[in-house]
């Protein structure tokens, strides 16, 4: 049963869906969640790591623009001034250069500029600083840069750390001569990192150490923790590059993460107690075998309402088909929704009608076919015996020299032995049209000059085949209904062409009187009978007949501007008439 079927289908289907996400999340949950972790420790890192990078940068730029200040340069190197107000000047100038540094930038807390000389000059944004510390201070500067870092750019500087401040020392040099002149001393707040530090910083179960190339702490987090010996337990993490390992810090399993500092030789070293991880991955293993046990649940009572929800138009469908063939053309299905299955049963419905009415419409056309083949075998009775007769005049006219009635008694001969000979449908053009020219011969006889016929027929149009006896009533419209009230110029022509490479087009153009657009819209031009009993309906319907609905007879006709009559047949030659 195809219910049961789908039923176990679909329950199999989601279960072993279901099992086979439980072991890949089971399997990968741990370290998919590591990976987070990590991930989340170097971004706190990296917030970290570029607020202390901020405070570098702004300090590497204010390095350069006091050491390459000219008024700077310009004291250090003892220049001669003009006049002791100027002296004066450059003096104020570089006092509030230093003290704006100052007081814009909070972490800084001591600027020093110190002359190469012992006479050379000395400025400091710490009152009570004095002069006569100059050599003092340079005997302090060089003994403290046998230890300090060296950055190398456009300019460098030493980078030292000692007690609660980080140091930056320039060198100051003349721009002409490249001889030092002196020293810039900026001092940094060390607890002005301390509080970036903690304000960055994740949460109490993270570590955060940032230790120099040389492995000098410069500060840690928490402050009470003792981590200086982190760097010697995993030397790896004063590589160059950036460091991701699992180890125990204090006995704990941890996520180590370390990480250089732009414009220092310094590492920044994250670390994170994986205790927490573990619970939220104990956590959430209890919430998914709950949710496991539930979809099972759930997908079981889905799958049994969706086999009968899909099942039941199928089994429906399948009832009325048996219907439909043991013959029960009126059988529908009842159609309650709009999908594919919804669609299906509506195509069902509609094949029921149309092979209804293809069979309803099969037999009146076999009906309508008998009919005019026996109007046409009856056409042609008649016409057989008249044919010996005529055929008995012709003789004694040619015998008498009465060649007038010799010609149109032989037209007649001819156009009585075409109906009688061609029994079949088809024929080719050049036979109908040979046909068609003994009926103008005949109807010259009676009409006289009052209209000229001419042809243009396509050579590729001549061997195609067509329905025997359509243009006779196409011609004979056009003498009648063209030509009958006129007394000269009359013209009547008859045109052959293949269009498209796929359609024979068959046109009888005369600039007779015409009818009325009403008149042939209607029908009336199309109904009437002419007297051969064929008429332009017969013409008409036999061609739809023989090739469908797409071909057949147009009329184009105006008052006194002559009448349009053309045939489109399909493009058919000997063979493949024969194949039909």
């Amino acid at each position: 049963m195809i219910q049961k079927r789908i039923f176990l289908f679909i329950s199999s289907l989601v279960v072993l869906l279901l099992i086979s996400i439980s072991i890949i999340v089971y399997v990968y949950f741990f370290q998919t969640m590591r990976e987070k972790e990590i991930d989340s420790a170097v971004r706190y890192s990296n917030g970290t790591k570029q607020s202390v990078e901020l405070i570098l940068s702004f300090m590497n730029n204010t390095v350069n623009s006091i050491s390459k200040n000219s008024t700077v340069i310009k004291e250090l190197s003892g220049e001669f001034y003009s006049s002791e107000e100027e002296a004066q000047n450059s003096r104020t100038i570089v006092h509030s250069l230093l003290s704006n540094l100052v007081s814009i930038h909070e972490y800084i807390r001591k600027i020093e500029i110190i002359g190469n000389r012992a006479e050379g000059k000395y400025y400091s944004t710490i009152t009570g600083e004095v002069e006569g510390r100059i050599a003092e201070r340079n005997a302090e500067i060089d003994e403290k840069l046998k230890g300090c870092y060296k950055d190398a750019g456009d300019t460098y500087y030493f980078l030292c750390v000692s007690g609660n401040v980080i140091s930056f020392v320039v060198p100051i040099f003349q721009p002409q001569s490249g001889y030092r002149i002196g020293f810039l001393v900026i001092d940094i707040n060390r607890s002005y990192l301390e509080e970036i530090v903690a304000t960055t910083t994740g949460g109490a179960d993270e570590k955060v150490l940032i230790v120099t190339a040389q492995d000098e702490t410069i500060l840690s987090y928490p402050y009470t923790a003792n981590l200086s010996g982190i760097t010697e337990q995993y030397p790896q993490l004063l590589n160059l590059e950036q460091t991701q390992i699992n180890g125990k810090i204090f006995g704990k399993e941890s996520i180590i993460v370390s990480d250089s500092i732009s414009y220092s030789n310094w590492r920044i070293v994250r670390m994170i107690d994986t205790a927490k991880i573990n619970e939220s991955m104990n956590q959430l293993g209890q919430i998914g075998l709950l949710a496991l046990l539930l979809s099972l649940i759930i997908s079981s009572v889905a799958s049994y309402r969706l086999s009968i929800y899909f099942t039941k138009p199928i089994i429906e469908l399948n009832r009325k088909i048996k219907q439909f063939e043991k013959g029960n053309m009126e059988t529908r299905i009842d159609i309650i929704r709009s999908d594919e299955l919804g669609q299906l049963s509506n195509s069902f419905n509609k094949m029921v009608v149309k092979l209804d009415t293809l069979l309803k419409r099969t037999i009146e056309e076999e009906q309508k076919k008998s009919e005019m083949e026996f109007e046409l075998l009856q056409s042609q009775i008649n016409p057989h015996f008249l044919y010996n007769t005529l055929d008995s005049i012709r003789w004694l006219a040619v015998i008498q020299n009465v060649e007038n009635i010799g010609h149109m008694t032989t037209s007649l001969i001819q156009l009585l032995k075409y109906s009688i000979s061609h029994k079949g449908r088809m024929v080719t053009l050049s036979e109908e049209i040979s046909m068609i020219k003994n009926y103008i011969t005949i109807q010259k006889y009676r009409y006289g000059d009052i209209f000229e016929v001419e042809f243009d027929i396509e050579d590729e149009a001549r061997d195609c085949r067509a329905l025997n006896l359509i243009l006779q009533p196409l011609v004979e419209n056009a003498i009648y209904h063209g030509m009958e009230s006129r007394e000269e110029g009359g013209v009547i022509r008859i045109e052959a062409y293949i269009r498209d490479g796929e359609h024979l087009e068959i046109s009888v153009v005369d600039n007779g009187l015409g009818m009325d657009e009403n008149e042939w819209r209607s029908g009336a031009g199309v109904t009437k009978k002419m007297h051969t009993g064929i008429g332009l309906k017969n013409v008409e319907e036999r061609i739809k007949l023989y090739f469908g609905e797409q071909y057949g007879l147009t009329i184009s006709s105006s008052i006194g501007e002559g009448t349009k009559m053309t045939i489109v047949l399909p493009r058919l030659y000997e063979d493949s008439a024969a194949a039909n």
